[in-house]
């Protein structure tokens, strides 16, 4: 399918995010200090080795925009590449701010990239058929942003003055914690596309925590509710895929059989 020149621009923008989203945390790393997060631990954060998910995340992104880019399937682009390219650019703003020491204004940065990855992916569940890439990352980037958004919003309010562990802090944690899992397996099991994908990565954070020793016992049970909950969500949601259409019968229409007797049927 032949682009437009509106397609041509949507792809650089998308294209640009998308490297700047991959390069930006990596070379920080690499040549900088590094996004240092281990300094804002919080009572749910997963372990350290639960963060190696950002290699198939960052690679699911990238198979998708190149496959988005070359114009392989243009309906799914053009449903989801701006809001693709909003999460891009605000999660490498908050790489951004996590290594330049502004760590106090990343709460307000990772929740919108969530939401902007939940559109896309809210946007592909519209279509028939759409891009398996960019199901498949897309998914995986709202599963760990949608989780990390909530460990994010406790790092804030750690900065912002409340006990790191105090039983108030472990409560709200706690809650705030199981809210999300509830909330992505209810989005999961309402999912036709994309659905394992967000599983895994927001399920992977949460067995991680609900795994760790070093986390409160109350945290722990909350991680593996929803870890559980995401799993049933799943579940469902392939449940609901192999389900059969029920096939449509139709009656005759217009159509006329004599009997020997005379009489007509329909």
């Amino acid at each position: 399918m032949e682009q437009s020149t509106h397609d041509r621009v949507r792809s650089i923008a998308l294209a640009g995010a998308c490297a700047a989203f991959v390069a930006v945390p990596n070379l920080g790393a690499l040549v900088g200090r590094g996004e240092r997060t281990d300094r804002y631990d919080t009572v749910i954060t997963p372990p350290s080795y639960a963060f190696v998910v950002w290699a198939p995340i960052f690679a699911g992104v990238v198979v998708a925009t190149v496959t988005q880019v070359r114009g392989r399937d243009q309906e799914t682009s053009r449903r989801t590449g701006w809001p693709l390219t909003g999460a891009y650019l605000t999660n490498t703003a908050w790489s951004l701010a996590a290594q330049t020491d502004r760590f106090a204004a990343t709460p307000f940065l990772l929740p919108p990239a969530a939401a902007f990855a939940g559109v896309a992916h809210a946007r592909l569940q519209r279509l028939a058929t759409p891009g398996r890439a960019t199901s498949v990352g897309t998914g995986l980037l709202l599963g760990w942003t949608a989780l990390a958004s909530a460990v994010n919003l406790a790092a804030g309010a750690n900065l912002a003055g409340a006990g790191a562990r105090s039983p108030r802090t472990v409560r709200s944690s706690a809650a705030g914690l199981l809210g999300v899992g509830g909330a992505v397996a209810a989005g999961v099991a309402a999912s036709r596309h994309g659905a394992g994908a967000v599983a895994v990565t927001s399920g992977w954070g949460l067995l991680t925590t609900a795994l760790s020793p070093a986390r409160p016992g109350r945290v722990r049970l909350a991680a593996a509710a929803g870890f559980a909950a995401i799993t049933t969500g799943y579940a469902l949601s392939r449940r609901a895929r192999r389900r059969p259409l029920g096939r449509v019968q139709r009656r005759p229409s217009g159509r006329v059989r004599r009997r020997p007797s005379g009489r007509v049927r329909r």
